[in-house]
């Protein structure tokens, strides 16, 4: 069995416009993942779905600070996980995002 490459990590789909990532985002891929989300949103993804994102860290965090449209709103639905670290780095007020955390959404935790 092959080791999934860094990019095969993290499998990205869109849905209208809500922008789906599915998988780990790292080091290894976030520079990928950072022009996809940027391509995408400028062709009007309005939403950002990390509800299915195993992995997020630091590199997370800069792919979605670097996906923020000029000018306008981009809603961040999270997997508690990835809510937590968005927590922790201080951009659940940040100007541009509107974050959620999919559990409360849905009645959970």
């Amino acid at each position: 069995m092959r080791e999934p490459s860094r990019a095969d990590r993290c499998s990205v789909h869109r849905d209208g416009s809500v922008l789906h990532l599915v998988g780990d985002i790292d080091i290894g891929n976030w520079s990928m993942l950072r022009e996809r989300v940027a391509a995408e949103i400028g062709a009007g993804v309005r939403t950002l779905d990390l509800t299915a994102v195993r992995y997020f860290g630091a590199a997370g965090v800069r792919v979605v600070l670097d996906a923020r449209p000029s000018g306008g709103t981009l809603t961040v639905r999270c997997a508690p996980a990835v809510y937590r670290v968005m927590r922790i780095s201080d951009l659940l007020d940040e100007e541009g995002l509107v974050v959620t955390d999919a559990a409360v959404e849905r009645g959970g935790e």
